[in-house]
C-alpha cells in the first residue's frame, strides 16, 4: 500500500521506464541495473536495459525503482526524471498552453496507467477508471496562478519535475513552489504544487 492506494493490481505503460534512463543522463549503466534488479525489462548484449514501450509493466516495481532512486542518488534525481516525462508519456492532442498542459495532466496519467492490463483512461469515450489517484487543475482566478494537488502514489519530487515540465513547456519563465510541511512525504494526503509565471 502507498497511501490508500493498493498499487499490485496496477500497471504502468513501458515508454515510461525511458524516463529513468534519461533522468540518470551519461550514467546509464546504472539506471539500467536498477531497472533490472526491479525485474523491469530485460538485459541486452551490453548490459543496457530493454523493454517494450506499448507493453504494461507492474506499478509497484516502478514505484520501488523510483523509491530506490530516491533514497540511494537523492531527491534531485527523482526531480529530473520527472521532468523528462512529457517526453516519453501519451497526452491529449488538445494541449496547447499551460492551463490545458497542467489540465491534462491526470487525464495523460491514467492513459500511461492499466488496471490488470486495461488501459484508465478511453480518450474516444472519455470514461476515467479510479483507484490510483488523480492530478487536480485549480486556476486561482485574476491571477497568473495555477495550484495542482497530487494525490498519486508517486514520489512528491518525480510530481514535482512533472509539473514543472509540463508548466514551463509553455511557460519558460514559470516557478513550482510546495509547501513541504504538508506534503505526502510528512503523512498529507495530498500534495499542493503552486505554479506561477509572468506575463
Amino acid at each position: 500500500m502507498r497511501g490508500n492506494i493498493d498499487c499490485k493490481q496496477f500497471q504502468v505503460l513501458g515508454s515510461n521506464l525511458q524516463i529513468v534512463i534519461d533522468g540518470f543522463g551519461s550514467f546509464t549503466l546504472i539506471a539500467s541495473k536498477i531497472l533490472l534488479e526491479e525485474n523491469l525489462g530485460s538485459a541486452d548484449k551490453s548490459g543496457q536495459v530493454k523493454f517494450e514501450p506499448a507493453s504494461w509493466y507492474p506499478l509497484e516495481r516502478w514505484l520501488n525503482t523510483l523509491e530506490r532512486i530516491e533514497k540511494e542518488f537523492g531527491a534531485a534525481l527523482l526531480f529530473q526524471s520527472g521532468m523528462t516525462t512529457p517526453k516519453h508519456a501519451v497526452f491529449p492532442p488538445t494541449v496547447t498552453d499551460i492551463h490545458s498542459a497542467l489540465q491534462c495532466i491526470d487525464v495523460a496519467y491514467h492513459m500511461n496507467h492499466a488496471v490488470r492490463g486495461e488501459v484508465m483512461f478511453n480518450p474516444s469515450t472519455g470514461q476515467m477508471r479510479e483507484g490510483i489517484g488523480h492530478y487536480q487543475y485549480e486556476h486561482v482566478p485574476t491571477k497568473r496562478e495555477i495550484i495542482v494537488r497530487s494525490s498519486t502514489p508517486y514520489p512528491c519530487d518525480f510530481d514535482r519535475g512533472i509539473i514543472a515540465a509540463m508548466a514551463q513547456r509553455f511557460q519558460p519563465n514559470a516557478l513550482l513552489t510546495h509547501d513541504a510541511k504538508k506534503c505526502r512525504k510528512h503523512g498529507g494526503e495530498t500534495c499542493a504544487y503552486r505554479v506561477t509565471w509572468m506575463a
